[in-house]
């Protein structure tokens, strides 16, 4: 059984929680997630399954998208509301404008530090696990994008916001930076990733469902086929002679109408349609990133 599973995660689980009992339900070993979930949020969590687990790095890549709601006034140490309350400050409730200038700040290309509980790892060792023994020490920061941050719904202390940015985005952070620059602090309350690259929400399988078409015999349905689950990359035909070359490693030209194209990476298929490779545009040439056959 190979493809791609958009699961809609469900709160209290983490993304590995989700992964194990896929891998039960499925009675398949080979499954991975292409970016994890915090255990309170909800959501667009892509699995990959079987050989689609070679293509899990290409599409953690793409933008994501988030319904996140934030707390003003109260920081907690792990910048969500799973956590110890650290300081609660009264103040002036704000206004939209107020806080749309001071989100304003955080849009495009931004160093943001993950947060000390996190997964990333120190030295082999899960940041969250210093963080519980006192040990935690800051993060590097890391250059991320955020493309657009909306207010969908203001009541005091609770902002509505929606998030469009790249991979690596903390949330968490975001929400503890913007209550920050308001001088107020903040925490996230409440998220829901609606967006991973292509897949949304509203085709999102709850796990019941899922083990419900096991049972049924309609499992394969559920699964987005590894050259779909690849769109984004723009698609090249290639000649008979270039499949050779392609199927074993070697590059080929490139057409000069792909330097039009605005991507970094093509799927590659042979003259009958079928996927051979995931190809990157080199100087010129098409050099096989991932081959397939």
């Amino acid at each position: 059984m190979d493809g791609v599973l958009n699961i809609n995660k469900p709160s209290g689980m983490t993304s590995h929680d989700v992964v194990e009992r896929v891998r039960r339900i499925l009675r398949e070993r080979r499954v991975g997630h292409t970016g994890t979930l915090d255990p309170m949020a909800t959501g667009v969590l892509v699995l990959c399954v079987g050989k689609a687990t070679r293509i899990a790095q290409y599409l953690e890549a793409g933008e994501k998208e988030y319904k996140a709601v934030m707390k003003l006034g109260v920081t907690t140490d792990t910048l969500d509301a799973e956590g110890r309350i650290l300081e609660t400050k009264s103040y002036p409730p704000p206004d939209r404008i107020t806080i749309n200038e001071a989100i304003q700040g955080f849009i495009g290309s931004i160093m943001q530090r993950p947060p000390a509980y996190s997964a990333v790892k120190v030295a082999g060792v899960p940041s969250y696990k210093l963080a519980r023994e006192g040990k935690a020490e800051p993060l590097k920061p890391r250059q991320v994008t955020i493309f657009s941050i909306d207010i969908s719904a203001f009541e005091d202390p609770l902002v509505n916001l929606l998030v469009r940015c790249s991979k690596g985005v903390y949330i968490r952070t975001l929400c503890s930076e913007i209550g920050t620059a308001l001088g107020m602090g903040a925490h996230l309350a409440g998220l829901e990733r609606t967006r991973s690259g292509h897949f949304r929400i509203d085709s999102a399988l709850t796990l019941d469902q899922l083990q419900g078409m096991v049972i049924a015999g309609s499992a394969a349905k559920a699964l987005t086929p590894i050259d779909d689950a690849l769109l984004t990359f723009p698609s090249i035909p290639i000649s008979e002679a270039e499949t050779v070359r392609v199927l074993h490693g070697n590059q080929i030209s490139c057409p000069t109408s792909l330097a039009e194209m605005g991507s970094d990476l093509v799927r590659l298929h042979s003259p009958s349609g079928t996927l051979l490779a995931l190809a990157r545009i080199v100087a010129g040439v098409l050099k096989p990133d991932l081959v397939f056959t």
